[in-house]
């Protein structure tokens, strides 16, 4: 069929685990953080049709169907994730794009994180370049 599919970053969905990628590429960024944050750690019933009960449009339903398919068991089931990960993905991202504008010290309190933890998440985004060496 011919969705309209959102706008979703690669290298972003190449990070996150397989059935939250689905759920991300279905559904865009936003949406599915809205729609983990409600309905994710549970195993929830993906129906053919438009059901009210999970609050998304007949395209985002049909594309979800989609990109779930091949995770969904016979009774058209899956286990959604927990958005954490997603969460996590996006903030440490955050943290490394803006680790020239801003010290350890104000994203640790930005981020409610400690300042060790920031310094790890700097550093991650530098690991290519050190194996290279």
């Amino acid at each position: 069929m011919n969705y309209h599919w959102p706008a979703v970053d690669v290298e972003l969905l190449r990070t996150l685990p397989p059935v939250l990628g689905a759920v991300v590429r279905a559904l865009g960024f936003g949406r599915a953080k809205e729609f983990l944050v409600e309905r994710g750690g549970v195993n929830i019933s993906i129906p053919k049709h438009r059901s009210a009960g999970l609050g998304l449009s007949d395209d985002e339903l049909a594309r979800l169907r989609e990109m779930l398919a091949l995770h969904m068991d016979a009774a058209d089931r899956v286990w959604m994730p927990k958005p954490d990960k997603l969460f996590i993905r996006v903030r440490d991202e955050q943290i490394r794009r803006e680790k020239h504008r801003y010290s350890i010290t104000a994203q640790a309190r930005q981020h409610n994180l400690s300042s060790r933890h920031i310094q790890n998440v700097r550093r991650e985004g530098n690991d290519a370049q050190l194996d290279l060496f």
